[in-house]
């Protein structure tokens, strides 16, 4: 007999559609008809950026209104990163790799090779000077492409 409570499942309604999805005893579990994963620590904290999530509780329900897809901003995906600690992007065929560390030259690393690594103190110093090439990471945001926590 396996005890485990993430193992039960029930029904509930999804946070963003209120369709029906299954969800561990926990209330965790992704939706099937929107993406959505319901997860409880989402629930409580609607404005932050919660794995596995890429975007707030608020912002997936505005978005899903709008039948917008959940795809996230500079802000979110910055915001991904001080959650998790390690996310990636592609850009022009570039992986492009974004770590929080405690390495001295600053707290973000950012890069896409051995020879394309920088550091940034903080996330208004990346929003403000992160470059691919010539181009500022802000400016070309909406052309990334499979932004995610690795």
């Amino acid at each position: 007999m396996n005890n485990n409570q993430y193992d039960k499942i029930f029904e509930k309604k999804c946070d963003i559609c209120g369709k029906t999805l299954l969800a561990s005893k926990t209330g965790n579990g992704e939706c099937a008809h929107c993406g959505w994963y319901n997860n409880s620590l989402g629930e409580t904290n609607e404005d932050e950026v919660i794995f596995p999530n890429m975007i707030s509780l608020n912002k997936a329900k505005k978005l899903y209104i709008e039948g917008k897809p959940f795809k996230p901003d500079l802000n979110d995906f910055l915001e991904m990163l001080y959650f998790y600690g390690e996310v990636e992007f592609w850009y022009n065929g570039l992986n492009c790799c974004v770590f929080l560390t405690d390495n001295p030259k600053g707290k973000i690393d950012f890069g896409w090779s051995p020879e394309n690594i920088y550091y940034f103190l903080d996330k208004k110093d990346f929003i403000q000077n992160a470059k691919i090439g010539d181009e500022y990471v802000r400016d070309i945001w909406d052309k990334v492409e499979n932004p995610k926590y690795i």
